[in-house]
């Protein structure tokens, strides 16, 4: 009797172990992908520094991935009109530490920021210091370059990094930029690709792969096999 007590005793603390555990969601799930969960985008841009080559500089780090409510990419939809429809959401629930000139970055719990670059600086929904939630509007995607002129098309510029100074953007700061391999969005795992700018996510059985193209179930001729919508 007494070993049938033990036993039980033993079985609902695993339940309790386990419970607790399914209270507490793993990294896969601590990162959303940042527009509204109804709306598929494009993967336009895998892992990435800053460089337009193939090969990155010794030492930089691949830090963003590029994401469009459309593709293919062109100077035609920069039109700030053609895009009020289309929000940037916050990927995780955290505090605005930077908003300014078409860059948003949120600091969350465990001191990672998420930033969100080539916003419409006009859309701009927030401001440092705001606390916001999974799925906040930040504002709208565009052109927009802070240090002037114009990006090939509307899209959102995505990273993850981590700085010391809670005003201080990351952006301006190449060291605290974090390696996008190997984190999740949605549960979408990240993964480079050989070259710059190429790269796929994977969860389950699916995988998107890096594309300037509309390559969704109805595909562009050069997509081939290759899909890359990403939704929720």
């Amino acid at each position: 009797m007494g070993r049938l007590i033990i036993l039980a005793v033993a079985a609902l603390a695993f339940a309790v172990a386990c419970a607790e555990e399914d209270d507490n969601p793993s990294e896969a799930d601590a990162f959303l992908l940042p527009w509204p969960a109804d709306e598929a985008w494009f993967l336009v841009g895998g892992p990435h520094c800053d460089s337009l080559s193939d090969v990155c500089p010794s030492g930089a780090t691949r830090y963003a991935l590029d994401f469009a409510p459309r593709a293919p990419l062109t100077g035609f939809l920069c039109d700030p009109s053609e895009n009020d429809d289309y929000w940037v959401t916050a990927a995780a629930a955290g505090i605005v530490r930077v908003a300014d000139r078409s860059l948003v970055e949120i600091e969350h719990d465990d001191g990672i920021r998420t930033g969100y670059y080539h916003l419409r600086s006009s859309s701009m929904a927030v401001a440092p210091g705001d606390a916001v939630e999974p799925g906040s509007p930040l504002g709208n995607p565009s052109c927009e370059h802070r240090r002037g002129g114009t990006v090939p098309g509307p899209h959102l510029h995505f990273y993850f990094c981590a700085t010391g100074g809670p005003a201080a953007a990351c952006l301006e700061d190449r060291s605290s930029f974090l390696e996008a391999a190997g984190r999740s969005l949605s549960g979408w795992l990240i993964q480079a690709g050989d070259e710059n700018y190429s790269g796929s996510l994977l969860r389950g059985g699916d995988t998107r792969t890096a594309a300037l193209f509309n390559c969704s179930t109805d595909p562009d001729p050069e997509c081939g096999s290759a899909r890359n919508d990403v939704g929720r």
